[in-house]
């Protein structure tokens, strides 16, 4: 197990084990306790290997949005070819890193000032000039509102504190993702590439350009030198939460412009499942998966039709600055994989092969 180093039928008789870990942002805290727990109890019964570490007892880790970068941290190797990362480490790089990577700075939610920011940027190029009557400015939707915004605020000044919460919640991503990228690159340097991994990996991404999901791993990696892109971009592609962080373009041979995972498979559970059955050609009943969410906050009767007339604004910014349209989409699927996932084992009678770990309703 953990090798990770071939595409051949695992021998008759063996188990295919699978790490799943849930998107979730920072409540990746969750699974990070959960692995470092997990981890600990391995090198206690493991008494031929002291130095267990999660890689060693799994051929596949899948991971999506903030799971991928834990998956990145488990699999990385050192100098030594042995995971760069401990368990424990992740849990306390979620504490230590978390406000930083969500810190709001007085720059957020500018447009990017030179041509590397743009890498970061929201894919809608700003314009240099000011943006001073309705004919300059009408060519998509949100530029056409940011000129709006400009000419209220350059015709009444005071109107500002009214009108610039449209630019934050509606206009730009939360956080402008420098932050993150610094944070990633810091942990995973900028070379080190994917086919590196130290058992075989699965992040997903969704590429916007292309209109589907694009689904990076290890095996994939070694076939294909243009999907061996650098772990740390895969992390910042499978991090780009809409709404949250702006989309990511990266090149290898060929161009991506991804965002977050999450959107195509945010309990990468089942993906992680096929993946496998195509590499390994094995038999279901061979698969043994422990799938790990980051919690499922508490949103019962948060929301409610009322007048009903939804229109795209409500759906993406409701009073408490929460986005129920970004929610449904990631929340639905999370279930949906779930019910899916434990009929199709429990009905197989293999209920024992598959765990989910996961925390509901959590309050936030």
């Amino acid at each position: 197990m953990g090798n990770g180093s071939s595409s051949e039928p695992e021998s008759q008789g063996d188990f295919i084990t699978i790490l799943s870990i849930d998107g979730g942002g920072v409540r990746g805290i969750i699974p990070s306790e959960v692995l470092s727990v997990l981890e600990a109890k391995l090198q206690k019964l493991d008494v031929d290997n002291k130095d267990a570490r999660i890689v060693d007892y799994f051929d596949f880790i899948a991971g999506t949005s903030t799971g991928g970068l834990m998956t990145a941290m488990l699999t990385a190797p050192n100098d030594e070819k042995r995971p760069l990362f401990a368990a424990k480490d992740i849990a306390k790089f979620y504490q230590d890193k978390s406000p930083y990577i969500f810190l709001k700075t007085p720059e957020t939610n500018q447009p990017p000032s030179t041509e590397e920011d743009s890498r970061i940027s929201d894919p809608v190029e700003a314009t240099e000039e000011p943006l001073t009557t309705p004919a300059e400015v009408i060519n998509t939707p949100a530029t056409f509102l940011r000129g709006i915004i400009d000419i209220i605020v350059e015709l009444s000044p005071e109107a500002k504190d009214y009108v610039e919460p449209l630019n934050t919640y509606l206009l730009q991503p939360k956080y402008d993702g420098k932050n993150l990228q610094d944070t990633i690159k810091g942990l995973l340097g900028e070379k080190l590439a994917l086919s590196e991994t130290l058992t075989s990996v699965i992040i997903p991404a969704f590429d916007i350009k292309h209109f589907g999901p694009t689904i990076f791993s290890t095996l994939k990696a070694k076939r294909d030198r243009s999907m061996d892109a650098p772990l740390a971009d895969v992390c910042r592609a499978t991090s780009a939460a809409p709404y949250y962080f702006p989309p990511y373009h990266f090149k290898t041979s060929k161009p991506f412009n991804l965002v977050d995972g999450g959107v195509a498979a945010n309990n990468p559970s089942f993906l992680a499942v096929c993946e496998a059955m195509k590499e390994k050609k094995a038999d279901f009943h061979k698969f043994v998966v422990l799938s790990l969410g980051t919690g499922a906050p508490d949103a019962s009767g948060r929301l409610e039709v009322r007048d009903g007339k939804w229109g795209i604004v409500d759906w993406l910014w409701q009073d408490d600055n929460s986005n129920p349209l970004l929610d449904i989409l990631t929340t639905a699927p999370d279930e949906m994989t779930e019910m899916y996932m434990s009929t199709v084992f429990q009905y197989s009678g293999l209920e024992h092969n598959y765990t989910r770990i996961q925390v509901n309703h959590l309050k936030v």
